[in-house]
């Protein structure tokens, strides 16, 4: 009995022979066979970090590896940063305006303790000049009544000045509150005495340790009243 080829024709009917079971010749439109012949290993080899897609249309195209998102920590830790700068700023600026506040408030006091300080001088000033001429005019009161005498001059050749001796190098002095004698002036005399520098001139004492001159014989400066 002879075996039938099973690949043989058998009138017109044809049989399918897949095209992997021998290698075509290879050419332009042959096809890698090796890709049925490799292991899982070998086919889902990834080491290069790019991942293709089998049994997809292949275009070409790789997929990208996904991008990590940041954290937000850094951002999260600058707003920190300048929120506390802001802090610190708002501090510094607060003190300095307490400060300002403090140096205004002693400056205008002390201010007004020099304006005060001038004020209380020129009263002692004044209060002592007061005094000064008060005690002058009590003085002068002193003499009035302690000095007056019976004989009566009128200056007539003045003014003249007032002595404390009958001396025209005497200190001046006041009398009544005047520095001088004027024309027209009467006093009542004490006593009429020599000069002691000169005694060519005569002194009329109104008053003690106060004199005022009547000149010499020839030149009178002040002459007896009635």
């Amino acid at each position: 009995m002879t075996n039938k080829n099973p690949y043989e024709r058998q009138g017109k009917e044809e049989l399918d022979i897949p095209d992997f079971v021998e290698e075509k010749t290879l050419g332009s439109d042959s096809v890698d066979m090796s890709i049925f012949k490799m292991s899982d290993d070998e086919l889902y080899d990834d080491t290069t970090g790019d991942t293709k897609v089998y049994g997809e249309e292949d275009d070409g195209l790789e997929e990208r590896p996904k991008r990590k998102k940041k954290g937000n920590g850094s951002l999260i830790l600058c707003l920190i940063i300048i929120a506390l700068l802001l802090a610190a700023l708002a501090g510094c600026a607060f003190y300095a305006l307490k400060q300002h506040q403090a140096y205004v408030k002693a400056n205008t006091g002390y201010l007004q303790m020099q304006a005060n300080e001038t004020n209380y001088k020129q009263q002692i000033a004044d209060q002592a000049a007061t005094i000064e001429a008060l005690t002058k005019q009590i003085d002068d009161l002193k003499n009035n009544a302690a000095g007056e005498g019976e004989l009566l001059y009128e200056v007539i050749d003045g003014p003249i000045s007032f002595r404390t001796s009958p001396s025209r190098q005497a200190d001046l002095t006041t009398y009544n509150g005047k520095d001088y004698a004027y024309n027209n002036d009467k006093f009542k005399v004490i006593e009429v005495v020599k000069g002691t520098d000169d005694a060519d001139y005569s002194w009329a004492k109104v008053a003690d340790k106060v004199y005022f001159c009547l000149g010499t014989d020839s030149d009178v400066w002040a002459k007896k009243s009635n």
